[in-house]
């Protein structure tokens, strides 16, 4: 698949982009645009790479029946272009207002990251001085493709350095055994960061940061690929599950050794690694501030999220690397630790299988593959006595299947729940600067019972850019008022059950569509945001509603409130996908039992977000970490 755009290509997108951007079709700002999106397509997958290129031509050559134009796209006057691509952002039929939002989310994220539009904008940031990470023997971590083949004999093979692997790795290499780990993606550091937010989404996040959900509506899920995993590309945020759930758990799945009593003690341990504190309020940004305003008067009680970052300055960029080492993710510890303790860490290398006879798994076939050149280098095979699949569940799954592991229960890839979420923009006549602190720095617990978690988010150009659903000089005209937003946010406890599958090439693709009970929840959610920024004093929302972009003062939240609202016209992103290797005590409904170990398998594990039998209803990343401390116990007890 070509990596480049042709020359014909590159017409298209630039007259799209024109339209698009309200800029002339011989506007400077173009070519280097042009340039962006095609180092980013090199980032795709390939399946990724073809779909962009049909949707591309499919806009280009249905121009031609636009009104009996006769003309592709991309030979309109710029008058009828705009009338045709405007066609396809009010068109009612979702299909092709999914196409129009993937390419336009390209043309937006590389436009509005171009320095100069930044800093037209009004979005300047700056940094404070970068601390120092643990030190750790640097022969442990192999960062460039070795020349040939390598074969190792270990105790334990991690795939996957993301929460869970990243801890469990850790637990028994300083238990003495001998641990090796397989990423993916390669290994950044502090001096790789602080660069604009594409750029490092091209570094640290799969796919481009396009990595997404087939269903209604397609659900953005980005995901991290490097050492760390979506640790270093998340908001930092520590909280632990509620004991409900435990008690659920054990109720419905049998799971009576993970109750809240006996998870405690992992959670303080991860928290103490992980020197969790509640974020300061001199630190967490006006955005927040506003929206607490906004919230008093409703009676709703903000108050400030527990983070994994002691000290943090507000950066502002939690989610494309911490720039000063404030945020610790797990290169800055779970890592490093294992590595002091013996553990050795093989990056840019992809686990293609795991070997098994009988019921026993004896090695981890993997390749070194550069992730963006897609260079393939030798092979590395491990030897282990056990091994861990920690991949998240998107890719967990897909491995398990891809390696021919029995599945009696027929429930892997099945139960995948995202927590899917949305935000509120709010537009006032007060100057903000929303990207100065923390992004998510506080939540509010108002709606809890009903399944929703308010907490805050806010973005850098390119990337709030893309959930305000207009275009042309609207568009144009609010992005210029960047610095006047305020956001906050929503996710979902869903009931909605999606699956993984393994497509033709063997990458995960992910079938989700939002059921009716869940509907409600976002419409409930983004009624009380609006609500709440009106109250703060609001001018103007974008409720990242397909049909219903912009709300005013004068309409009010009741004009979300009273809107026949479809799954398919919200516009939704989702971070926290799990539930694809269930546990249970049972092994007719589940893919791994109490212990983690894999029904059928007496040495394979999994240790990742893929276990839980259901949604969390908070960010999971504790949950999967103290998880991760317990079955590595009982492996150094029981297996090892």
């Amino acid at each position: 698949m070509r990596k480049r755009l042709s020359r014909y290509e590159r017409r298209i997108a630039a007259s799209f982009s024109a339209s698009l951007l309200s800029l002339p079709d011989d506007s400077p700002e173009l070519a280097p645009l042009m340039d962006r999106i095609e180092d980013l397509l090199k980032h795709f997958t390939k399946d990724m790479r073809l779909a962009w290129s049909l949707c591309l031509w499919a806009l280009e050559f249905l121009a031609i029946f636009y009104y009996a134009s006769f003309k592709p796209m991309s030979r309109m006057s710029p008058e009828l272009r705009l009338r045709y691509v405007s066609a396809w952002h009010n068109t009612w039929w979702s299909v092709k207002r999914t196409i129009k939002r993937f390419l336009e989310a390209v043309v937006f994220m590389n436009y509005y990251s171009l320095p100069e539009v930044e800093r037209r904008v009004g979005y300047t940031p700056r940094y404070s001085p970068a601390r120092g990470g643990r030190d750790f023997p640097t022969s442990n971590l192999v960062r460039d493709i070795p020349a040939g083949d390598v074969n190792f004999d270990a105790d334990v093979c991690v795939v996957g350095s993301g929460a869970g692997g990243a801890f469990i790795a850790m637990e028994l290499a300083k238990a003495g055994r001998k641990v090796v780990i397989i990423e993916e993606g390669g290994f950044f550091d502090v001096n790789d960061f602080g660069y604009d937010a594409v750029t490092m989404t091209k570094k640290l996040y799969r796919a481009g940061g396009l990595t997404n959900t087939f269903g209604w509506p397609p659900i953005l899920v980005p995901l991290g690929r490097c050492a760390g995993g979506t640790t270093v590309i998340n908001s930092g945020t520590c909280f632990r599950a509620s004991p409900k759930i435990f008690e659920w758990w054990a109720d419905r799945f049998g799971l009576t050794g993970w109750s809240n009593d006996v998870m405690l003690s992992f959670y303080e341990r991860a928290e103490r690694i992980l020197e969790v504190e509640p974020a300061r309020n001199e630190v967490q940004g006006r955005s927040a501030e506003i929206f607490a305003r906004g919230a008093s008067k409703l009676g709703i009680e903000v108050k400030p999220l527990l983070r994994n970052a002691p000290g943090c300055c507000g950066s502002g960029v939690c989610c494309w690397g911490c720039p000063t080492n404030a945020k610790k993710s797990m290169q800055l510890n779970a890592l490093p630790l294992a590595l002091q303790s013996g553990a050795v860490l093989y990056t840019k290398c992809r686990a293609e299988r795991i070997v098994f006879e009988g019921s026993k798994v004896s090695e981890v076939h993997a390749r070194f593959i550069d992730p963006v050149a897609r260079r393939r280098g030798g092979k590395l095979t491990v030897k282990a006595k056990v091994v861990v699949a920690a991949c998240g569940s998107l890719h967990t799954p897909v491995l398990l299947d891809r390696s021919g592991i029995p599945d009696s229960s027929r429930q892997c890839g099945r139960n995948l729940t995202l927590h899917p979420a949305s935000k509120v923009t709010a537009l006032f006549d007060e100057n903000i600067r929303g990207w100065y602190g923390i992004p998510q720095g506080c939540y509010a617990d108002a709606l809890v019972e009903e399944g929703i978690k308010l907490e805050g988010i806010f973005l850098p150009p390119a990337y709030t850019a893309p959930t305000i659903l207009l275009m042309g000089e609207e568009h144009r005209e609010a992005m210029m008022r960047y610095n006047n937003m305020a956001t906050f946010g929503l996710m979902v406890s869903d009931t909605t059950r999606g699956r993984v599958v393994r497509g033709i090439n063997g990458h995960s693709i992910s079938l989700y569509t939002i059921n009716r009970e869940d509907l409600p929840k976002y419409q409930r959610g983004i009624t009380l945001l609006t609500e709440a920024f009106f109250e703060a004093g609001a001018q103007k929302v974008f409720p990242g509603i397909c049909t219903l972009p912009v709300v005013t003062k004068e309409q009010g939240a009741a004009a979300i409130a009273k809107l026949r609202l479809r799954n398919k016209d919200l516009d939704l992103q989702a971070f926290h996908p799990l539930g694809t290797c269930r546990m249970g005590a049972d092994p007719r409904e589940a893919v791994v039992d109490p212990n983690g170990r894999v029904y059928g398998i007496d040495n394979l594990f999994v240790a990742d977000g893929s276990i839980f039998p259901t949604a969390l209803g908070v960010n999971p990343q504790m949950t999967i970490m103290a998880a991760a401390l317990k079955i590595a116990e009982g492996i150094h007890r029981d297996v090892l």
